[in-house]
Formats: structure tokens, C-alpha cells, sequence
């Protein structure tokens, strides 16, 4: 019954450091791409552990929802700089204007960063598993006879 608590707190520390270590790299992506002039994206991060049970660790990051935007491409660039460009028009009628390239600073290290947390949560668990059993097995030799 002891493992449980140390099961637990080795759990906690190990989803805040996770989180420690993806803020990092989320903003050591976003500094690489030269995503924000405002720095509002980049400063919006936090990380929290919100539930640590027996069987599930969960965990919330939480960032500026223009980020997603920026991931998936969406919006203007530049709008039309000079009289002689706002006189050209679309076939809709808008003015020309340059599409924005997603900046892929998210979706690819999500993946990422949630297959290495599974990867250390179940080294953690098996090694607990293991300690566990081997302070079950009893002191005294056996000897089986047939």
C-alpha cells in the first residue's frame, strides 16, 4: 500500500516536468519559425497537472487560440499598399491579396511530444510493477520438492 502515494508523486512530478520541457520547445518553435511580433502567443503558455489517479495522469496546456490560426494558415498577409494596387480587384471583387503559408509549430510536436509522455509514463509504471513484485516475493528460500 505504500507504492500507491510514491506511484502517484512520481506521476505528478514527472507530468510537470513534461510540461515544463513542451512549453520550452513550443516556444523554442515559435522563436525558430519567427511566429508573433506581439509575443502574445508566445507568452500566453501554462501548463498545469489538473487530476493524478492510479490509472490516469491528466494534464492541460493552454495557449492563445490565434496560435491554431497560425498553424492552419489562416488569414491575410498584406493588404493592398498603394492606390495603384487597389485598383485591381479579383474576380469576386475583393482586393488582391498574398495568402498567408501555415507555420506548422503545433500539430507536428503535439504528436510528438504526447507519444514521448506515453513513452515515460509506461517506463514508470513498469518499473514500479516490477519493484512492487519483488517486495512481495517473500525472504525466506522456497524449495519445491516432487
Amino acid at each position: 500500500m505504500s507504492e500507491q502515494p510514491n506511484l502517484l508523486a512520481q506521476q505528478r512530478e514527472l507530468g510537470e516536468k513534461w510540461l515544463d520541457i513542451s512549453i520550452e520547445r513550443y516556444r523554442a518553435n515559435l522563436k525558430k519559425q519567427r511566429i508573433g511580433q506581439t509575443q502574445e502567443l508566445y507568452n500566453s503558455f501554462q501548463g498545469r497537472v489538473s487530476s493524478n489517479t492510479e490509472t490516469e495522469l491528466k494534464m492541460r496546456l493552454v495557449y492563445a487560440m490565434q496560435g491554431l490560426y497560425v498553424d492552419a494558415g489562416l488569414g491575410r498577409v498584406k493588404g493592398a499598399a498603394s492606390a495603384e494596387e487597389r485598383r485591381f480587384r479579383n474576380k469576386r471583387g475583393r482586393f488582391q491579396r498574398q495568402g498567408r503559408k501555415a507555420k506548422r509549430w503545433y500539430a507536428k510536436q503535439a504528436a510528438n511530444e504526447v507519444h514521448r509522455l506515453g513513452v515515460l509514463v509506461s517506463e514508470l509504471t513498469g518499473q514500479l510493477m516490477v519493484a512492487s513484485a519483488q517486495a512481495s516475493l517473500p525472504t525466506d528460500p522456497v524449495t519445491v520438492s516432487f
